[in-house]
This record gives C-alpha cells, sequence and structure tokens, in this order.
C-alpha cells in the first residue's frame, strides 16, 4: 500500500494582511512627507516675506539718507508690495564728540514697515544717522 504524504503548497503572492500592512506603511510616510514638505514651504514663504520687506526698507532707507536735502518730518506712504504701510520718519539729533563739541545738522532717520500677515499686525524697522551737509550741492 502507498502511502499518500501531503507536500506543502508553495504560496504564490501576499497574503491580504501582508497588503493592508504595506499600505498602511507607506500611508504613514505618505502624510509624514506631505506635512514636511507644507512645513518647508510656510517656513520658505516667511523667508521670502522678510527678504521683501528688508529690501524695501534699505532701498528706501538709501533713498533718503542720499537726499541732497534731508528735513525733518513724518511721512507715511502705502505700499502695494507688502500690502502695507511704510513710515519715514527724521528727527534731529544731538549729539557731541569725546571733546563735548555738539555735533550740528546731524539727523536720525527710522524707516518702519507695517503691515498684516495671517491676521495679526506686523513691524519691521531701520534706522540710519547722518549730518544734513554731507550730500550738499
Amino acid at each position: 500500500m502507498k502511502r499518500l504524504t501531503r507536500q506543502p503548497k508553495l504560496r504564490k503572492g501576499f497574503l491580504l494582511m501582508e497588503a493592508i500592512l504595506a499600505l498602511l506603511v507607506f500611508s504613514v510616510m505618505a502624510v509624514s512627507l506631505t506635512q514636511t514638505l507644507a512645513s518647508i514651504q510656510r517656513t520658505s514663504r516667511a523667508v521670502q516675506d522678510n527678504m521683501l520687506i528688508a529690501r524695501l526698507l534699505d532701498s528706501k532707507l538709501t533713498e533718503v539718507l542720499t537726499l541732497t536735502r534731508l528735513e525733518e518730518g513724518d511721512v507715511i506712504e502705502d505700499n502695494d508690495e507688502i500690502q502695507g504701510q511704510i513710515r519715514t520718519v527724521v528727527e534731529p539729533l544731538e549729539l557731541e564728540n569725546e571733546e563735548g563739541v555738539v555735533l550740528t545738522n546731524m539727523f536720525k532717520v527710522t524707516i518702519t514697515a507695517l503691515w498684516r500677515q495671517d491676521g495679526q499686525d506686523q513691524e519691521y524697522q531701520v534706522e540710519g544717522w547722518r549730518n544734513s551737509q554731507l550730500y550738499r550741492q
């Protein structure tokens, strides 16, 4: 009499549980990657905004400091690039040198950007000093 022996069947493919587990791992990784990319995008946008404002204020400060005639005052201008305002304040300074001599015709120039971002008021400021006789014609 012949003995019947069972040979194990060879598996062809994945079990349903293995496929579901692989999809779960892939989904978790995809969500993590998406969140990371979104965070990078927000950070990049914030850096770009700050660079734009710094460039605008630096340009405005250079413009005011190189005027041939500098006058005391306060000017507010609307700016479409930042969708806000740029405020320029020129005020006299009273400074003394090391010998105690008062330096005349000195001005402090303050440029301030005011805008609204993400529902909050933002402010960025630069400052420079200038002797009014520096660029006389």
